[in-house]
């Protein structure tokens, strides 16, 4: 295992590393351990044995520091955009949302305690820089090799409810299995209710995720299996089809096979996470007028209600200004099937 870093990048580090313990941390290490490569999009540094202003002070021979994390012991540097800098720390649930944590950074803290705030094993391995050695204290490495998905801690992954949403994108990105107990814990987390607390916004990062990966249908299943689809999407499940024309049957069926088939040619589209999005909801009216025969006379101007109340809110800018309509969303993939059918 050995990352590429360019000089600047090689320099900050080392330069860290004269004075403290510092090590890759989550994702890029995850994606270097399946993959064998990364394309360092999105770096996540941990160190130790250091105060946060040691840090600040280091990092600011290289350029300006970003210190609104400071008090979550994060930092960023402007040329380094792409790289979070940070202290190990220990996160408590102290309200319902998910940005309600203490946090308590601690540069000394034990390292198998800081990643058992991570989410998955398969997130809570540490790469260490100085010695060029990978650290697992959870076993991600044989869960990648198992193709499996399974909590770090019972707590702390009870803790933040949109880790069910984040494990169902991560099956269908990764096409990864769920180990029992955590699928348990998830479940007993819907149950609970405690999905109601997330914020809109994260709900529909990590629909993106889902929707933008080889497999979609794997993590909606999932989702579905758990009553923790948004609502109108649940609703598809209940909603028969004329079998003649869809031999598949259920409105949900038929959503699962699309997204799938849709996934396959998103990359040819000029808007692919649009496209995705069209394909998941190109039905989600079927269920107000679907008569006992199976036919849906007026779907797509039922769907425009449907999405108003439900999905209108996740396509707005900060400014609160409309970026596309259920119908912007349908004529576009249309326009594009088209494209591609020529």
């Amino acid at each position: 295992m050995k990352f590429e870093f360019n000089h600047l990048e090689k320099s900050v580090l080392d330069s860290l590393s004269k004075k403290g313990r510092v090590y890759l941390v989550g994702g890029i290490v995850r994606d270097m351990v399946m993959y064998q490569k990364v394309d360092y999009h999105d770096v996540d540094v941990e160190i130790y044995d250091l105060e946060i202003d040691e840090i600040i002070d280091i990092l600011s021979q290289y350029g300006k520091v970003n210190e609104v994390g400071k008090s979550f012991g994060i930092l960023k540097l402007d040329c380094l955009p792409n790289f979070d800098f940070a202290l190990p720390r220990i996160e408590r649930k102290k309200g319902q949302t998910h940005r309600e944590f203490e946090v308590e950074v601690h540069k000394d803290l034990d390292m198998k305690t800081a990643c058992c705030r991570r989410d998955f094993t398969i997130n809570a391995m540490m790469y260490d820089y100085q010695n060029g050695k990978l650290i697992d204290y959870y076993q991600g490495r044989e869960d990648i090799k198992n193709k499996c998905l399974k909590m770090v801690d019972k707590k702390t992954f009870y803790e933040d409810p949109l880790r069910v949403l984040r494990l169902a994108q991560f099956m269908s990105r990764f096409e990864f299995q769920v180990d029992l107990k955590t699928k348990e814990i998830c479940q007993k987390m819907v149950n609970e209710g405690v999905l109601q607390y997330l914020s809109l916004e994260r709900i529909q990062q990590e629909y993106n995720k889902l929707l933008m990966s080889s497999h979609p249908s794997t993590g909606l299943k999932f989702l579905l299996e758990l009553n923790a689809l948004i609502r109108p999407l649940e609703t598809l499940v209940t909603c028969p089809q004329r079998l003649d024309f869809h031999p598949e049957g259920n409105v949900m069926n038929h959503t699962l096979l699309v997204v799938d088939l849709a996934a396959l040619c998103k990359d040819k589209t000029s808007w692919p996470l649009a496209f995705m999005w069209s394909a998941l909801l190109h039905d989600i009216g079927k269920p107000l007028v679907t008569t006992p025969e199976g036919k849906a006379p007026g779907h797509n101007e039922s769907g425009v209600k449907v999405f108003n109340q439900y999905f209108s809110h996740f396509f707005t800018n900060k400014k609160n200004e409309k970026i596309y309509s259920y119908n912007d969303l349908l004529s576009y993939a249309f326009d594009e099937y088209g494209k591609k059918s020529k």
